[in-house]
């Protein structure tokens, strides 16, 4: 039996900010695609309970690589996961965290987020903040020649707006769908 090491809060999100971007009739495509259709109208509470696997979070994210195609789904995941970082900002969940410096801001947001997902370790390298994923569930089975885990991307790209960061980016370095071992976006100065 799987493990359930994913929150509530992030599947409900990822639901919430997917039909923000897609509509209800997109999003219903893309649950009856991966096979949790009863997710559109049994939504998640926003908790911090763990209530998911890694293969439930999996078929949310992979499906929209199936139907729309692996470069398709990228710009539609990042998209999602700007609209994903708003929605959560909007929540209040990093409200206790505004009175804290930008760079402390963002490092303790992006902390928050590994533990309610369930995955990620948070580290710095110097002046580079450094999210690693190895267990990554939205670049699982794929094979791809770029990095594809989109959805962490605009997220943090929200988070980073949030904190009022203009002089850093986020990309991603190294991609388990590229044969990476992890999924390492790296939040670095703009050259």
């Amino acid at each position: 039996m799987d493990d359930k090491t994913v929150s509530n809060l992030v599947v409900r999100v990822f639901l919430d900010a997917s039909e923000e971007v897609l509509g209800q009739n997109g999003l219903k495509a893309v649950l009856n695609y991966g096979g949790i259709s009863d997710l559109l109208t049994n939504r998640p509470d926003c908790s911090f309970t763990k209530d998911f696997t890694d293969r439930q979070l999996s078929a949310l994210t992979s499906s929209y690589i199936s139907i729309i195609g692996t470069d398709g789904a990228r710009s539609l995941l990042r998209l999602i996961g700007r609209t994903l970082g708003q929605k959560t900002i909007g929540m209040g969940i990093f409200d206790s965290f505004k009175d804290l410096s930008p760079d402390e801001k963002l490092y303790k947001v992006i902390e928050l987020n590994a533990m309610a997902s369930g995955r990620g370790t948070l580290s710095r390298n110097g002046g580079i903040i450094v999210y690693d994923n190895p267990q990554c569930t939205t670049c699982a089975g794929v094979t791809y020649d770029h990095p594809i885990c989109n959805l962490n991307t605009g997220f943090i790209e929200s988070i980073i707006r949030w904190c009022g960061i203009t002089d850093r980016h986020v990309t991603e370095t190294e991609c388990m769908a590229m044969g990476g071992k992890t999924c390492r976006f790296e939040i670095q100065p703009i050259d």
